[in-house]
């Protein structure tokens, strides 16, 4: 009954929807009020301004004021003005029962129909795409038989020219370069920053600001960190696609997601399906953490060569601190010796202590900061299952469960991160100071060229990325003197091997087959 008296007030102002302050209550003028008060009296606006912004107001007192103004006018208006209250309250009653009466039939069968494939609500659309060659013909036929034509492919000329539509719509690069350094897994605990070849911080690490006073110039918050040289380095991807090897996976993919023709571009699902997500594992799991950069001797190498192993492109945050762990340790990282602490074969006893005596050793003004501790999986179940088998339950702390990975008694949260699978290495340092390189000067291009080479579709992109850290004396690690991170990477992935040795030993093969984890993808 109230939204009945709002909308009446809204046809008098002749407006669709009243306006809001800032906070974002409903408002009315001082000239909007004037012309309600000429017609309805000034009480009516009072009362209707004082409960605009109130759920479930009683018209009563609105409807009170109006016949109070209206005693002495026009015995037409009221009448007129009347007859719109009674039929809101019609309105209400027949809107109830039609509510009872719908409640209480039954909901009638809905005879089946044949599915359609509509464009999915919400999705732009992609790029437009050209009917007429073979590959979307066949996908029509799909969509509408359930099955394909014997001999459906692509022709790599065909696929070239809609990578190239696809590539020259402006922002699509762009976007694709973000998600390179959003998309893997471990991007979230890093923070972002540019940089062209090489990274030094530029402002000194602030410790303390506060001293006694004095009438002269005495800059507080000198410290013994120094800026660390973290090295930006440029990546590419090469990666041969047979189109008629993916033909049938695409078009089983359209199917499933119910998209219209134009919404999945064969280029769109060749990023997202084939290339990205090998991409975003190579990151994760071969370069972020365990890579060690290797320069690469250029004098022996010509096109169709074997292409380097992704992790040998750039270091990696573990190769950063086993290497100044064994090498003198040059950029002033602290470590915790943990004496011979071996989560493989130490105790629950042993592991409790370790973790506790960890982050009692830490600097106590990094100590009380809120941070993530890096970790492998292996580590983390390690310290959980020993925390389970100690206290059960519960440990008896404060708001504290058990399953938490918050350490008792601190403010840091243990952090599994993907890329450090089989490591012991546990580290501790704030968000600020674990960087992550982009180009200052990024193309905008990840996928920049595609060249056709008897059936295969050559596609080549590129771009920057480099990691570590800006204050070594900020780190808080444990990093036995004798790890090395490659040897991690070999146990689970072996020696590299690119797509075309792959091919030649498994000629039953296909790319898509490849990229999903069957020896490595070469990128």
């Amino acid at each position: 009954m109230f939204k009945k008296m709002q909308a009446i007030v809204l046809g008098l102002l002749g407006l669709k929807e009243f306006g809001k302050d800032e906070s974002g209550n409903l408002t009315l003028s001082e000239e909007q009020g004037q012309v309600i008060a000429d017609v309805l009296g000034q009480p009516f606006v009072d009362k209707f301004k004082a409960s605009m912004n109130q759920a479930g107001t009683d018209p009563q007192p609105l409807i009170d004021a109006i016949t109070d103004h209206n005693a002495a006018q026009n015995t037409e208006q009221l009448t007129a003005l009347q007859a719109q209250l009674a039929q809101a309250q019609k309105d209400k009653k027949t809107l109830q029962a039609s509510i009872v009466q719908l409640s209480s039939a039954p909901e009638p069968e809905v005879p089946p129909v044949a599915a359609a494939i509509p464009r999915k609500e919400g999705v732009r659309s992609i790029m437009k795409v050209d009917m007429s060659k073979p590959h979307y013909r066949q996908l029509s036929d799909f969509l509408k038989n359930g099955y394909m034509a014997e001999g459906a492919t692509i022709d790599v000329a065909d696929l070239m020219q809609e990578f190239g539509t696809y590539l020259s719509q402006g922002a699509n690069n762009f976007a694709m370069l973000d998600t390179v350094f959003q998309g893997f897994t471990s991007s979230q605990y890093f923070t972002e920053t540019q940089a062209v070849t090489e990274r030094r911080a530029v402002q000194a690490l602030i410790t303390s600001v506060s001293q006694q006073f004095s009438n002269k110039w005495t800059p507080s918050g000198k410290s013994k960190f120094r800026p660390l040289k973290i090295q930006n380095r440029r990546h590419k991807i090469n990666v041969p696609i047979v189109p008629s090897e993916v033909l049938t996976s695409y078009i089983f993919d359209m199917y499933r997601e119910n998209l219209a023709v134009d919404q999945m571009p064969i280029f769109y699902y060749i990023w997202q399906k084939l290339i990205y997500p090998q991409l975003m594992q190579d990151i994760e799991l071969r370069m972020i953490f365990k890579g060690k950069y290797e320069e690469l001797d250029w004098s022996g190498v010509t096109a169709g060569d074997a292409g380097q192993a992704p992790e040998k492109s750039m270091d990696g945050l573990e190769t950063i601190l086993a290497t100044n762990r064994s090498g003198g340790n040059p950029d002033n990282i602290r470590f915790f010796d943990g004496d011979g602490f071996d989560y493989k074969t130490a105790t629950d006893a042993e592991v409790l202590k370790f973790f506790s005596d960890f982050f009692k050793w830490m600097a106590p003004v990094f100590r009380t900061m809120p941070m993530n501790v890096g970790c492998s999986y292996e580590l983390r179940m390690r310290y959980r299952e020993a925390y389970k088998n100690k206290w059960g339950t519960g440990s008896g702390t404060q708001d504290h469960d058990y399953g938490s990975d918050r350490i008792d008694y601190s403010r840091h949260i243990l952090t599994e991160m993907d890329g450090m699978y089989g490591s012991p290495i546990l580290f501790a340092t704030p968000k600020a100071n674990m960087v992550k390189l982009r180009h200052i000067n990024a193309p905008n291009k990840v996928i920049n060229d595609v060249q056709k080479q008897d059936y295969e579709a050559r596609i080549f992109g590129e771009y920057w990325m480099g990691v570590g850290f800006d204050y070594g004396e900020a780190v808080f690690a444990h990093c036995p003197k004798d790890y090395d991170p490659h040897a991690e990477i070999t146990k689970v992935y072996g020696e590299s091997t690119t797509y075309q040795q792959f091919k030649g030993t498994n000629p039953d093969m296909t790319a898509s087959d490849f990229g999903s984890g069957s020896g490595g993808a070469g990128i």
